[in-house]
């Protein structure tokens, strides 16, 4: 054991790709990970993360920190050794753990049952350094950044956020009152995209008031765990017509609701039955649909008795049209499509504001595929890029 009072990084897996990103921090007395994800299909490192000390050999890792639930985060997380504990927001853990068990018939581990809960700024003291959770807004309820101190630096480790979701007062809130950073860790995904835009999830709920009023019957196709995202989409649907979702997506809607403020709850968000589809039918309404043969048996069924009283919402990610053919048979079902999306990543654009803001000595940019290239990012003067590859490590 030596003296040394250095915190010293090293991006695991990130630095040039987006999926199954994985942030090492460690001292001579303390090592945690940030993050423990599997890869997107056909993008970068595909193999699983081998890591003596977290996966496999005899256990030296203190603990390892969930910023959220998506899978480019937490895939890989039943990889590690059981002794090792992991921690998420607890109300992101309760999803997660809804999500899982959604998927036990197809195979899927039920691990988050067993995840510690964190709150907000309650910090948590390993050994020699302090990590605060912080508030931030993301397409999956409850994300976190992180604040790591010990021996006089300050490390940001921002997760996957945005400037332009429900919550942007609280993130800006989060950057402007931060302090003094050594480095910060910062999500890139927009960073090589042409990401300039002026709209944000305000805007996508004024444009589902727009179709609901336009259409007797509007689905809403988007990803389950987008509560946010569907819980707005309910708000918009007017009394005496009918909100559904399935059994499963109403489920998490509601472990959301128990903590989340009134003006952003969902609103009588209903199972589906076929009941209900009688009375939908008669009355009208939203329903939350995803990939599948009966989400698309009942699109079409509606979209052909009913061709200029039913229209389909896409609220994803385009890229996903593109890779994906459950995604175009989808919306091959319904005769009007609107697409309305915003992105759950921070622009590039705003991305530079919060560098701004923070001021940070060093700033790393992972969960990205722009890489190291030159110009893609304008920083303040102060402010060095440390252009790391995986597996490299930066002392502070």
């Amino acid at each position: 054991m030596s003296d040394d009072k250095n915190i010293r990084v090293r991006i695991q897996r990130g630095a040039s790709q987006i999926g199954g990103v994985c942030t090492e921090v460690f001292t001579d007395q303390t090592r945690i990970f940030f993050d423990f994800g599997t890869p997107l299909e056909g993008e970068g490192n595909q193999d699983k993360l081998e890591i003596e000390g977290l996966t496999k050999g005899k256990a030296n890792t203190d603990a390892v920190f969930l910023t959220h639930y998506h899978g480019d985060h937490v895939g890989e997380v039943p990889g590690i050794l059981p002794e090792i504990p992991v921690y998420m927001h607890k109300t992101a853990r309760r999803i997660l753990q809804a999500q899982q068990e959604h998927k036990v018939g197809i195979g899927e581990i039920v691990w988050a049952k067993d995840v510690k809960d964190l709150s907000v700024d309650k910090p948590k003291i390993i050994k020699d350094l302090k990590i605060t959770p912080l508030a931030s807004d993301h397409s999956a309820c409850d994300s976190l950044m992180y604040l790591v101190e010990g021996y006089g630096k300050r490390i940001l480790i921002t997760g996957d956020y945005r400037l332009h979701g429900f919550y942007s007062d609280r993130v800006r809130k989060t950057f402007e009152n931060i302090g003094h950073i050594n480095l910060m860790i910062t999500e890139g995904t927009n960073l090589d995209r042409n990401s300039k835009f002026n709209h944000d999830e305000k805007w996508v709920t004024e444009e589902f008031k727009k179709v609901i009023k336009k259409y007797k019957y509007v689905f809403l196709f988007t990803s389950s765990s987008n509560i946010d995202r569907i819980a707005a989409f309910s708000r918009c649907v007017p009394t005496g017509q009918y909100v559904i979702a399935d059994e499963y997506q109403q489920k998490i809607q509601r472990i959301a609701d128990e903590n989340r403020e009134e003006e952003f709850k969902s609103n009588k968000v209903l199972y589906y039955s076929n009941y209900l589809k009688a009375k939908f039918e008669e009355q009208g309404g939203g329903m939350v649909v995803r990939s599948g043969d009966m989400f698309r048996d009942i699109v079409r069924y509606f979209s052909d008795k009913y061709p200029d009283k039913t229209c389909l919402i896409y609220s994803m990610w385009q890229g996903y049209e593109e890779k994906f053919t459950p995604v175009r048979e989808m919306l091959a079902c319904c005769k009007n499509v609107e697409r309305i999306h915003v992105s759950g990543h921070v622009t590039k654009e705003d991305l530079e504001e919060v560098i701004s803001t923070v001021r940070p000595e060093k700033v790393i940019v992972h969960h990205t595929s722009g890489g190291g290239e030159e110009g893609l990012l304008i920083l303040p003067i102060g402010t060095q890029r440390e252009k790391t590859k995986d597996g490299e490590e930066v002392c502070l």
